[in-house]
């Protein structure tokens, strides 16, 4: 069963959220992540959205999920990510 890890992001600092984005990619991959989907919504249909874009990447499951999040490589980038922009980031197991 796929797993999905949602990013809800509002971006800081595009120079550093870019520098992030590129050395998380290739970390992501190695755990079998590919990205779906990124980018802000066209409109807000109802309420305000406090984080206007949105990632999501699916994963063969939530083993590797989970694998990637924790491994060394990915926590390393943790300043990065912080620096480039506020997120929320969410684990779904599919349905």
């Amino acid at each position: 069963m796929f797993a999905y890890f949602v990013a809800h992001f509002d971006v800081k600092d595009p120079t550093k959220l870019a520098a992030y984005s590129k050395a998380a990619a290739p970390i992501i991959a190695s755990f079998g992540g590919e990205l779906l989907f990124k980018g802000g919504a066209d409109k807000v249909l109802t309420g305000t959205d406090p984080l206007p874009s949105t990632a999501v990447f699916r994963f063969p499951d939530q083993n590797k999920l989970n694998a990637f999040y924790q491994s060394p490589e990915y926590q390393a980038l943790t300043t990065a990510r912080e620096a480039g922009a506020n997120m929320v980031l969410s684990a779904f197991d599919a349905a």
